[in-house]
């Protein structure tokens, strides 16, 4: 696949979802924002917490091996590896915003119950954050730099595969805050 329109698209993805976060999420009070719709089930706070803990996992990869990289022009076509392809499959969310695989989360990703009124715009920050390390890829190859996945070490990304996996994770996430709205 073409590494610019890759990057292109993921950086659109974004923006929507920054969009979506600062339209529906912002203006919420905080009955809303804390309310589960049930008790074994997350709020749109929890929701965003969440994803802000995954975020910090990528995104302090992002800070230290993007700006370490060598830059190359060559590198214009990124090919998704096996697990990355594998795993983006699994999280990121159909055309008509159904989500595939329904997952555990994992215990160091659940949020705490001490939410603070930070969270979202924790979460934008991050956004912003990500948009730059995908300006930053324009000009590195997205398959030979490795990002360690959340699951640790035994599994790696390329780094075009761990944009789309992060990226796809965050639009789930947010998928599933506006499903908690609704339900409220």
């Amino acid at each position: 696949m073409d590494k610019h329109y890759l990057i292109r698209e993921l950086i659109s993805d974004t923006q929507e979802i920054v969009t979506t976060v600062e339209d529906t999420f912002s203006a919420l009070d905080k009955v809303q924002l804390y309310t589960r719709p049930a008790p074994n089930r997350w709020s749109v706070l929890e929701c965003i917490e969440h994803m802000n803990i995954a975020n910090a996992h990528y995104i302090s990869q992002f800070d230290v091996k993007l700006p370490a990289a060598k830059p190359t022009m060559n590198a214009n076509e990124f090919k998704p590896g096996l697990m990355g392809n594998y795993f983006v499959k699994m999280i990121k969310p159909k055309s008509d915003g159904r989500i595939p695989s329904p997952m555990k989360t994992m215990k160091k990703f659940i949020p705490e119950m001490k939410l603070n009124d930070n969270t979202i715009r924790n979460f934008l920050a991050d956004q912003q954050s990500i948009l730059k390390a995908l300006e930053l890829s324009k000009r590195l190859d997205l398959n030979k730099i490795k990002i360690t996945s959340a699951i640790g070490p035994i599994v790696t990304f390329k780094l075009g595969d761990a944009f789309r996996f992060l990226i796809g994770h965050n639009q789930r996430h947010v998928i599933q805050a506006k499903k908690v709205l609704e339900n409220l």
